[in-house]
């Protein structure tokens, strides 16, 4: 999180040349945790959301109940990869996003949510598409925060455990803070009932044409 940046770490964005920061969150997110940015950067709010569905800004005793009921986790989840395809906000968002990509015609882009899986793993496959990546590359790329979430998911789980949380508990909170090719497929059956597949999806419901295709990899393909 931005948040949390040391001066050591902002030094390190700008030496990489970050000067986008577009910020995914909500705004009740925002407020939380502020972001912290390198010297000169440009920072967006952009919200994909209108409230916050992945939860994951949403304290332990905001979800004490839900957490409770066996499989909620995972249906939350599958419904929220849905909605962020499907929703006119959220697809307005992810159209800001491409237009935040394309003016930025010097130095690196960095996007981000809460968890950093969900808002910014959909805005990544949606890039990644429009640059023409393989599938199955992206999916691999998406299911690459398995293992970088391994050690803070492993960490809270034990945690439970030692407060003597139930099973339930432990896998709702598994599900709401990692990810799944369930996830992934979710949205991809979204993708494919709103627009028939990601291509047409991009050019119809993101507003990529051609043009905007073309200039997004000149700028990230380089």
């Amino acid at each position: 999180m931005l948040k949390s940046l040391s001066r050591e770490d902002l030094a390190l964005l700008s030496q990489y040349g970050v000067h986008t920061i577009i910020d995914f969150r909500t705004n009740k997110e925002l407020l939380q945790a502020p972001d912290r940015v390198p010297a000169g950067a440009k920072d967006y709010h952009n919200s994909i959301l209108a409230i916050d569905d992945t939860r994951s800004s949403a304290t332990r005793e905001e979800l004490r109940e839900d957490l409770s009921e066996p499989g909620y986790g995972y249906r939350q989840m599958i419904q929220t990869y849905h909605e962020m395809i499907a929703d006119d906000f959220s697809q307005q968002a992810y159209r800001n996003f491409f237009d935040y990509l394309i003016a930025n015609q010097n130095g690196a882009v960095l996007f981000h949510c809460t968890a950093g899986k969900d808002r910014t793993g959909l805005g990544a496959i949606m890039l990644l598409s429009a640059l023409d990546v393989p599938q199955e590359t992206i999916l691999a790329d998406y299911m690459l925060t398995l293992q970088t979430s391994a050690p803070v998911l492993a960490e809270n789980i034990k945690r439970l455990e030692a407060e003597g949380a139930s099973q339930a508990v432990r896998d709702n909170v598994s599900a709401l803070w990692t990810v799944s090719e369930d996830y992934f497929n979710a949205a991809m059956e979204e993708v494919q009932a709103q627009a028939g597949d990601m291509q047409h999806y991009l050019h119809d419901k993101i507003g990529l044409d051609d043009a905007k295709i073309a200039e997004l990899r000149r700028l990230y393909l380089a």
